[in-house]
Formats: C-alpha cells, structure tokens, sequence
C-alpha cells in the first residue's frame, strides 16, 4: 500500500511539474495583441483594435478606402475653449459620451453608447476629403506653447491608423471647422437620442 501511494504521489508531482512547465512556455497574449508594428518591435502587449489604444495603434503605410475606417478620433483643444472630442466606433455602433484621450489612452468619462447610423461619419468624412489632407499643420515645431492643437485619428480594418494633426489655429485643412462641427453635432445627437 505504502509503495501504491507513493508512486501515485510521484506520478502526481510529475503532472504538476509538467503543467508549469507548459504554463511558462505558452504565450499569455493572443496573436492580435501582438500585432507587428512593421518595425520588428511589438504593440507592448496591447490590443490595437481596442479603441482604448487607438493611439498606440500603427501608423497606415498605404492609401486606404474610407469604407475600411472602422474608428474615428477627433479632438481640438485650446486655452480658450473647453476640451471637445469625439470618439465614435463605427464598427461597434459606438459613440463614447464626452471622450478624453491621455496617457491611460481613450476613455469614456460619461460611458458608451449605443448607436445606430455610425456609417454615417464615413460620409462625413468623405465629404470633407480628409484623406486628402496633408498629415500635419504647422509651420513652427514649438506653436503648441499657444495652447492650441488638434488630431483627427481613423483606425482601419488591418488595425493601423492614418493621423492627421495641427497645431495653428490658422493653418488647419479646408472645410476644417465644418468637419468638426459635424463630428460634434453626430456624436451629440445619438448621445441625446439615447439619454
């Protein structure tokens, strides 16, 4: 009896020695957190498709459709004015209820909601030529010290993000301020539709 038990406490301590041993060597993330940014280096074990992270996403290398954008980041901020972003998931059928972006990444300080129509902002920003635009706006490296900035982000289907950004008040895109109001009126209206 004492020889059954303690083969069977070997056999034991075996399985036990092997199941850490498997647990050590399996990746613990799965393979689209792990997405290569095209630079050798890894995403630091985030989820690229995670709106969160949108930021931390990589840069689009090649020309894109606009029916491939499935995320769509916009903000503007100014000494002036108070923060407004705007941070819709098309894909999701998401709009994030006044959205701050920073170095947790993209939150939702007043939730997520529900929408419907977030196709819509594809037309938007078709109409609008955003693809068109040049990548940055500013003609003096240091112009941020005037407090102003803004940054229009779309995430496409492979995970990569095109970035548009300034940081002139008087040198931003054509049709700019209208693009901006009508992200904002869009976001501010499924908000409303749903409260």
């Amino acid at each position: 009896m004492k020889k059954l038990l303690f083969f069977l406490f070997i056999i034991t301590i075996g399985l036990f020695l092997y199941g850490c041993q498997q647990n050590i060597t399996e990746p613990k993330h799965t393979d689209e957190e792990n997405k290569d940014t095209g630079e050798g280096k890894k995403m630091d074990q985030k989820n690229i498709y995670d709106f969160k992270h949108i930021d931390k996403a990589p840069e689009a290398t090649e020309k894109q459709a606009m029916d491939k954008v499935i995320k769509v980041f916009f903000d503007e901020s100014t000494f002036d004015k108070p923060y407004e972003a705007v941070a819709i998931d098309i894909e999701n059928n998401e709009v994030y209820a006044n959205p701050i972006i920073g170095r947790r990444g993209l939150r939702a300080q007043d939730g997520i909601v529900k929408v419907n129509e977030t196709a819509k902002v594809l037309d938007i920003l078709d109409n609008h030529e955003v693809q068109t635009w040049d990548k940055k706006y500013s003609s003096d490296a240091n112009a941020y010290e005037d407090g102003y900035s803004w940054q229009l982000l779309l995430q496409y289907e492979d995970g990569t993000v095109e970035k548009y950004e300034g940081n002139e008040e008087d040198e931003v895109p054509t049709d700019f301020n209208k693009l901006a109001k009508e992200l904002r009126d869009f976001a501010d209206e499924k908000i409303e539709e749903n409260e």
